[in-house]
């Protein structure tokens, strides 16, 4: 049998008459973890929450289709259950006045699951991210987490419906060096262990080197190159591909 699959097809997105995003396809699959990689503006966040439906106000969908195992679905039915969804900037995903036992909880009962059975359940998917002493972690406000703890708590939260795929939006951004390889680390494991099928989209081509095996570069709300990961850096092929990977190992050399 063949791995699940989440597909994008022919997506075309606008907002005030002009076409933000134009033709993106891609296919993501179970225990696989494909890069979307660009910079800043060229339409890899609202091809993301295109995904699921989840546009900002003023930006709408003109074309395509989303598919899950090569059939359309309807894209709101993905969230949470078959899809978790991880955002940059974590700290402006809770509700402060909340506790983060509290964000658990509220989670959880979405799913059927109450009383002990959610505080186990928290409990395991806190120890999942590296808490060791979940129950410290749960009495807390958002305010009181740092970014990188913060970052963790989400993905704990994500992956409360035990979904097949995961989508991570720059989950690295404001993080330090440290924090970041600790991130990597652990969604990386996380894609071995429970077979998730990860769409990891950043700017930074060393968090691609680091685990995507298949990439798709955007540049201006379109998919310029699509090759394994290797490819990318040993043989691009489009010229702005090349500009960025050179700007990339400047940077870093």
């Amino acid at each position: 049998m063949s791995a699940r699959s989440l597909s994008v097809g022919g997506l075309h997105l606008a907002a005030e008459g002009h076409l933000l995003v134009q033709g993106v396809s891609f296919t993501l699959r179970r225990g696989r973890v494909l890069g979307l990689v660009g910079t800043s503006g060229s339409g890899k966040s609202l091809t993301t929450l295109a995904l699921l439906d989840l546009l900002p106000p003023g930006v709408r969908q003109v074309a395509g289709m989303v598919a899950l195992d090569n059939a359309p679905v309807e894209r709101a039915a993905l969230r949470g259950r078959t899809v978790g969804l991880v955002q940059q900037a974590p700290r402006g995903g809770f509700n402060p006045l909340v506790t983060i036992g509290r964000h658990f909880l509220e989670t959880l009962a979405c799913e059927g699951v109450r009383g002990a059975a959610a505080r186990d359940r928290m409990q395991d998917l806190l120890r999942d991210v590296g808490f060791g002493e979940p129950g410290a972690i749960t009495r807390l406000y958002p305010s009181q987490l740092s970014g990188g703890m913060l970052q963790r708590v989400m993905l704990a939260l994500a992956l409360c419906r035990d979904p097949d795929f995961l989508l991570a939006d720059e989950p690295t951004t404001d993080l330090d060096l440290i924090v970041q390889a600790q991130l990597l680390d652990l969604l990386e494991r996380l894609v071995v262990r429970r077979g998730l099928g990860l769409l990891l989209v950043t700017h930074d081509f060393s968090v691609i080197a680091r685990l995507a095996d298949q990439v798709v570069v955007m540049d201006a709300g379109r998919v310029i190159e699509q090759q394994p990961v290797h490819g990318i850096f040993e043989d691009p092929a489009h010229p702005r591909t090349q500009a960025l990977l050179s700007a990339h190992l400047a940077l870093y050399a």
